[in-house]
This record gives structure tokens, C-alpha cells and sequence, in this order.
């Protein structure tokens, strides 16, 4: 004798099983792309200075106000975002993605999720707040000195440094 199977019901009328941890993943998936999108339009800075400038008649000046021939030296910083955020922001979503696959319960794979959502969120708030107060604290005046060295956020960010010449004619 057989027994008739009864269709697979669904804990909410007309929807389909699991259906929490299928929005909970889309959750993850909008999170992160959110998250990504912020961090790479958001990590963006710029500052720059010359150490001296140009006198009256078309000569240079440099940082003490002394006439000289030689163009003062212009410093340019940027600071840009890194790939390895958003290689972390990728890796998260992927390793939630594994650990509910392996989950025992709904409940479980649902903690999971709500984790990686909020580990992603910390960790691209983390960065742009890295980056900027980093990029704040880099002291503009000492690499319009001479000698300079700069450290980068890494890997929150990265602080390009470009000296040239400043631009005109002299005499």
C-alpha cells in the first residue's frame, strides 16, 4: 500500500519555501553594490600647493618670498579607492552565500545574511572614514619642503603623489 504524498506547502499561503533567505540574499546582493558603488564614488580627494609662486615682473619666488630662477616645485596628492575593498565586499557576499548553503536551519542561514550585511556596511564605512581623516592628516606644507615621505591608508585607500615644476615663464 502507498500512501499519497501531499504537495509541498509553503509556510506562507501562495509563497515558495524559503522564500526569507531568498530576499535575505537579495538583501546582501543590493548591499553590496550599494556599498561598492559609495566607496568607489566616495574615496576621491585632491590637494595641492606650490612652495613659492611668481613675482611682478614674471620671475619665481620660493617659500620665504627670496627671488630665484628656478620654479618652485608643485606637489599634487589624490586619493583614490583601493580594488581590495571591493574584492572584500565580493569575498563577503560569497563566503555568506557558502555558509547558507551549509546552514541547518532557515534561522541559521537568516543570522548569516544579517551578518554579512552589516559586516560590508562596517567595513565600507570604515574605509571612506579611513581614507579621508588619512588623507586629511598628510602634511601638505612638509612635501612642499624638500624631503617627504607618504603613507598610504592601505588597503582603505591610496594616496597618489605627483611633483612637477610650477608652470610659467621665467624673466
Amino acid at each position: 500500500m502507498t500512501l499519497p504524498v501531499a504537495p509541498h506547502t509553503a509556510t506562507e499561503a501562495g509563497s515558495l519555501p524559503g522564500r526569507a533567505v531568498i530576499a535575505r540574499i537579495r538583501r546582501v546582493l543590493v548591499v553590496a553594490l550599494v556599498a561598492g558603488f559609495a566607496y568607489t564614488a566616495v574615496t576621491v580627494a585632491s590637494a595641492g600647493g606650490c612652495a613659492g609662486g611668481s613675482d611682478g615682473s614674471g620671475g619665481f619666488v620660493d617659500s620665504a618670498g627670496r627671488s630665484t630662477d628656478l620654479p618652485p616645485t608643485c606637489v599634487q596628492l589624490t586619493l583614490r579607492p583601493t580594488p581590495l575593498v571591493v574584492i572584500a565586499i565580493g569575498l563577503i557576499v560569497l563566503f555568506a552565500i557558502g555558509r547558507v548553503l551549509k546552514a541547518v536551519d532557515e534561522r541559521a542561514a537568516l543570522r548569516t545574511l544579517d551578518r554579512a550585511v552589516a559586516g560590508i556596511g562596517v567595513l565600507a564605512a570604515v574605509a571612506i572614514i579611513v581614507s579621508h581623516v588619512w588623507f586629511q592628516l598628510v602634511p601638505l606644507d612638509d612635501l612642499m619642503s624638500g624631503s617627504w615621505t607618504v603613507f598610504s591608508p592601505f588597503p582603505f585607500g591610496t594616496i597618489d603623489v605627483s611633483t612637477e615644476p610650477m608652470p610659467g615663464m621665467a624673466g
